[in-house]
């Protein structure tokens, strides 16, 4: 089918008439080079390793302090419930911090490359 140059310039992106098969198969999407998708799976794994790594490290820390709360005779710490709530939710709640931190030093070191 024939269209016409007015026609044409109605019409936006791979989504035109004549065009070939290959390209209508991606209406308004755009390939990604392997390069790129390569390039977030690895920046993808980096940050879960880098937050199993300081969960781990968290974790180890919040036990210690517990046991040394508990150890020095602090009530509140002796008892189950708040003890385990603390356990689990310390090093969440650290890990949270420790990314914020992150991300702060992030934008001063690009802050500092941009002058």
């Amino acid at each position: 089918m024939k269209v016409s140059e007015g026609q044409r310039g109605l019409r936006t992106g791979n989504d035109r008439i004549d065009s070939l098969p290959e390209e209508a198969e991606r209406i308004g999407s755009n390939s990604m080079p392997l390069t790129d998708f390569a390039g977030g799976c690895l920046m993808s794994l980096s940050s879960v390793a880098l937050s199993c790594g300081l969960l781990l490290i968290n974790g180890a820390f919040v036990m210690a302090c517990l046991s040394a709360l508990s150890a020095a005779g602090v009530s509140w710490f002796q008892s189950e419930q708040a003890s385990q709530f603390i356990l689990f939710g310390g090093p969440v709640a650290l890990l949270i911090i420790q990314w914020m931190m992150l991300d702060y030093l992030r934008f001063l070191w690009r802050r500092r490359q941009a002058g």
